[in-house]
């Protein structure tokens, strides 16, 4: 085993205007496995308009954590991992801010500042809005071994509205080719894991084999339950996983469903465990 690298790199977004928002990165200790998996320093951006700390100050935050390859793999492996999330990073945070704006900006520091700048611009012409608004993203690294990579980017905002909103997507990558892991990668019986997948989120649910799932909440096409493009291995299983919207209404909440490793075995391709 390499030994664990120890980086701090401070970067900050000199401004003039009142409120204008510092940012730092800095990398965090993050041990390298064994054998051939990818390896990972931890980065976060954080970012505050600089009234937060005062008395009724109306606050903007930006908390962005991310991994970053260091070694393991293949230089090429290793770069598609990094571009994966760059793009991913990039786009969540464009999402918050207006278009014409964000599209010329390609970098998630970038993004954090206009975003903070948005929020004073908001502040500007609606004084007597108490808003504070909010991004918190974080991608971890939640199984890693020789064969396969798995991430986690969870994100959690409020940028004003009845509630925050939050959203979660896992993605898993063969280690040896770099390839993003669909379910068409792991099995050739779709149809079957379908209906573990399907069983499972009933016995989650307490509903019954022959349950009205539309009566229970869920929301799905014409032709009946269907599998998410959202899955990521674990070492306890494949994780199939739901926004809330997606499938059933804010109330119910994102839908996860685990099929266990044990079970699948007869089922897929290759053996990633």
């Amino acid at each position: 085993m390499s030994h664990t690298r120890r980086l701090v790199i401070a970067a900050a977004l000199v401004a003039t205007a009142c409120g204008a928002p510092s940012i730092e990165v800095q990398p965090v200790d993050t041990s390298p496995t064994d054998g051939g998996a990818v390896q990972f320093d931890i980065r976060e951006i954080s970012a505050e308009n600089r009234d937060c700390g005062e008395e009724n100050g109306r606050c903007a935050r930006v908390r962005v954590v991310y991994p970053e390859t260091t070694g393991g793999s293949t230089e090429a492996v290793r770069e598609n991992i990094d571009l994966f999330i760059g793009h991913d990073l990039v786009s969540r945070m464009r999402g918050f801010v207006s278009e014409d704006v964000g599209n010329g900006i390609g970098d998630t520091e970038g993004l954090a500042a206009a975003f903070l700048a948005q929020h004073r611009a908001f502040i500007a012409e609606f004084p007597e809005s108490a808003a504070e608004w909010s991004i918190d993203i974080e991608a971890k690294i939640i199984f890693n071994t020789p064969e396969v990579t798995t991430i986690d980017i969870a994100e959690f905002a409020y940028t004003g509205g009845a509630h925050p909103n939050s959203r979660r997507r896992l993605v898993s990558f063969d280690v040896a080719t770099g390839q993003h892991l669909g379910v068409e990668d792991l099995t050739t019986d779709i149809d079957t894991i379908t209906a573990m997948v399907e069983r499972q989120l009933r016995i989650d649910r307490g509903l019954g084999a022959d349950a009205d799932l539309e009566a229970a909440g869920f929301w799905f096409p014409d032709e009946g339950f269907t599998l998410p493009d959202n899955l990521g291995i674990t070492s306890d299983g494949v994780v199939f996983h739901w926004d809330a919207y997606e499938i059933a209404p804010y109330s119910m909440g994102p839908t996860d469903v685990i099929v266990p490793a044990g079970e699948l075995a007869e089922f897929i391709d290759r053996k990633y465990w």
